[in-house]
């Protein structure tokens, strides 16, 4: 069967060669126009099978008799009958009857039955409030339910569920677009909890809308949106912002947000990932720009004079990805890229407040739920540059009203002086995160 031989053959890229799933995808689909009516159809399953990864392999491995292929064309096959159902359910047993042989599909029989039985996927054995099952049910892997445990099992609960639900592209209006325009036009558009951020839910493909071909919509989360607003600076000040991530929007937003108010400065470890923002910076006729290429400790050549606002977002493990990219944590190497990203995130914030101006504001931001890489890298800084003052930190959760992961800690850079020991004693606590979903209170 022509969808199931494409998806497998895409699945195994995926898993085998560490291939992400939107390349593998184009690698098979790209300049083919004889599989292009499968494009839908294999995009699903295959997605399908993504985003329930753990549990087809908790049930496919114990087959004896089965190759690891044939357990991968099986996971396909469950996918569409439990979840999916983009095929007949009797046309999917039939390929896999045809595949299989009569000898193996009745090993698979069982697991293709259950749809019609009152025993779940998950045996009941299996505790629901355990991280077995929590892992299996929301395809999660059990050490990262322990770093979000950190935080509270109902907020872990909530986190899950969000991650769970299909994703919604959000979009920054820009101008000579309103939001009030493209909300009022239909229903494709929604407004969120951040100004000019707007939840896009139509079905034509985000990149193929004329407005975000002109420049017009931009991939944003509302949380960039809502602290980028809440810190602004006036001119004729100046702003330094170190992008370690490959993601553009924080840079977009600033473009936008300042336009040519104030001297601008961004930095990112390599142009090539970012090319649309050299694009978005000659199309608004911005010279009042420095974009560079430089690593965060080599930046003295692009900055010649201390900055009013320096934003520090190194790459992290970002987890503000799961719900966008039914492979992210299949790829996530924790064993070989934990401590490299945390010793990398020490050295973006370090090097960062280097060129924070007096009574200047150095903002440290990522992208994730991590009290490791957010709260505990704060109070280590802290407690080693008593000139720094935190004015405000914040862990944001995807099942809050801004909708983002991500954590941001706000500080000051002041004259030093010794700090009380019951001033910092709080922040060297491990104290549960604020119940306010927003960041739109006053700033303290």
């Amino acid at each position: 069967m022509e969808e199931l031989d494409l998806s497998l053959s895409i699945l195994s890229d995926i898993i085998d060669n560490d291939v992400p799933f939107a390349e593998a995808l184009k690698k098979v689909f790209k300049g083919d126009q004889a599989k292009q009516p499968y494009r839908n159809v294999v995009a699903a399953l295959v997605g399908c099978e993504l985003r329930h990864h753990l549990l087809f392999e908790y049930l496919t491995n114990p087959l004896e008799g089965l190759d690891t292929e044939e357990k991968r064309y099986l996971a396909l096959v469950l996918g569409d009958i439990h979840f999916v159902k983009y095929i007949d359910a009797d046309i999917v047993k039939a390929a896999l009857r045809d595949r299989f042989g009569a000898e193996k599909y009745a090993i698979a029989e069982p697991l293709l039955n259950k749809v019609n039985e009152k025993e779940p996927l998950i045996p009941d054995s299996i505790p629901r409030t355990s991280n077995h099952y929590l892992s299996l049910r929301y395809n999660t892997p059990e050490w990262v339910l322990k770093i979000w445990q950190s935080f509270g099992y109902g907020t872990t609960y909530k986190m899950l569920r969000k991650n769970a639900l299909p994703v919604c592209a959000w979009l920054r209006v820009c101008e000579p677009l309103k939001a009030d325009e493209l909300i009022a036009s239909g229903n494709d558009f929604v407004a969120t909890a951040a100004p000019d951020i707007l939840s896009y839910r139509g079905k034509t493909p985000v990149r193929k809308l004329a407005d975000f071909q002109k420049g017009r919509l931009f991939a944003e989360k509302p949380g960039i949106k809502l602290l980028i607003d809440k810190y602004t600076i006036d001119e004729p000040k100046e702003l330094l912002v170190y992008q370690g991530n490959d993601d553009p929007s924080l840079l977009y937003e600033v473009i936008e947000h300042y336009g040519d108010r104030i001297g601008i400065n961004l930095g990112v470890p390599a142009i090539e990932p970012f090319v649309g923002v050299s694009k978005r910076i000659r199309a608004k006729g911005l010279k009042n720009v420095n974009f560079f290429a430089a690593p965060v400790d080599s930046m003295q050549a692009a900055i010649s004079r201390p900055q009013d606002l320096v934003i520090a977002s190194p790459k992290s493990t970002n987890f503000d990805r799961i719900r966008e990219q039914p492979d992210f944590l299949l790829h996530f190497h924790k064993e070989s890229g934990e401590k490299d990203l945390y010793e990398q995130e020490k050295s973006v914030l370090e090097n960062a407040a280097s060129y924070v101006a007096e009574n200047g504001t150095l903002i440290y931001l990522i992208m994730t739920v991590s009290k490791k890489e957010g709260r505990s890298t704060i109070n280590a800084f802290l407690a080693n540059h008593p000139e720094f003052h935190l004015i405000e930190e914040k862990q944001c959760f995807p099942h809050e009203p801004a909708e983002t992961a991500m954590y941001f800690a706000a500080m000051v850079k002041k004259d030093v002086v010794a700090k009380d020991p019951e001033t910092i004693a709080p922040l060297l606590t491990d104290p549960k995160p604020a119940p306010s979903p927003s960041l739109s209170a006053e700033r303290k």
